[in-house]
């Protein structure tokens, strides 16, 4: 266990000190992905128990109490696209899952310096990932998982795919039982095939989180602090409250949000989310808006089905 520890802890440190401070490649990766993780400001490295785990830490797979389905849409701005859909089905000491994310970022019109004004024709750019996921308890209070994922991405007729994986620990410790903390690393890996001439850098990240639930088990307190290889440090916090059994109230924010809301011209709730969740014998719903200042706000919708 300490040398699988001790390795991922390497991995980690020796990626972030190769990384520079520059866009990244497949950027849609970073597109959150889930309604309540959104709500909640993107602070869900911890949270334990939902099949969203596919995305954010592949270690959380195993606290899944059950076999679940799970999917996810995004009405993103200027008519871009986003879904999730996955599988997880956790064992008494291990958990697999399997998922796919895609990415539609709109139709263009095709113009050429002949014809600035366009040419009559349109091209799009489409994106998908496909992930396997792994997680087994190595303890009784530390799960480590993992993802394998293919990553492929067309804008008009250029391409470029990769192999990408992450790698995560979650540790629930039995003194603390309403506790979690996690440690996760996401999206390292190599461009198999360049959409020009180079490669580009993977946006790859490093991100901690912890979790608690209090008031027994009515309200759940997270908090994140992500470290993109390609950008900015960012914090996150997020809360949620159940006021009734079948209805859940969230609402987060982070700090890469509230300075994109400044520097849009927008205010402090600009840079927030909101959502609420239900449940149903055994679906799920979860809905969450995004306001983003001038540019328009964003919608997205998560529905769960426990097999």
């Amino acid at each position: 266990m300490r040398l699988l520890i001790a390795s991922l802890l390497i991995t980690i440190l020796a990626a972030a000190a190769a990384g520079a401070s520059e866009t990244s490649g497949f950027a849609f990766l970073q597109v959150p992905v889930g309604a309540r993780a959104v709500a909640l400001g993107g602070a869900f490295t911890a949270v334990a128990g939902d099949p969203l785990a596919l995305y954010w830490n592949p270690a959380s797979a195993l606290s899944v109490p059950s076999p679940m389905i799970t999917s996810h849409y995004t009405g993103y701005l200027m008519d871009m696209q986003a879904g999730f859909a996955g599988w997880v089905s956790p064992h008494e000491s291990d958990a697999i899952g399997v998922s796919v994310n895609y990415f539609y970022g709109g139709s263009f019109d095709r113009t050429t310096m002949t014809e600035p004004l366009g040419t009559g024709e349109e091209f799009s750019a489409n994106s998908v990932a496909l992930a396997g996921t792994y997680a087994r308890r190595l303890t009784g209070d530390i799960s480590a998982g993992a993802s394998a994922r293919f990553v492929y991405s067309s804008i008009d007729t250029y391409s470029g795919n990769a192999f990408l994986a992450d790698a995560g620990l979650l540790w629930s410790p039995s003194a603390l039982p309403a506790l979690d903390a996690a440690l996760v690393l996401r999206n390292a890996g190599v461009q198999t095939k360049a959409f020009y001439r180079e490669n580009d850098p993977m946006p790859t990240e490093v991100a901690a989180g912890v979790s608690n639930t209090m008031l027994d088990g009515r309200l759940l307190v997270s908090a994140d602090a992500v470290y993109p290889f390609n950008g900015n440090f960012y914090a996150a916090l997020g809360t949620e409250y159940s006021p009734l059994e079948m209805l859940t109230l969230r609402t987060g924010l982070n700090t890469r949000d509230l300075d994109a809301a400044d520097a849009a011209g927008g205010g402090f709730v600009d840079g927030m989310a909101f959502g609420l969740g239900t449940s149903w014998q055994r679906l799920t719903l979860d809905y969450a808006f995004k306001p983003f200042a001038d540019l328009g706000s964003i919608h997205r919708i998560s529905l769960g089905y426990r097999l």
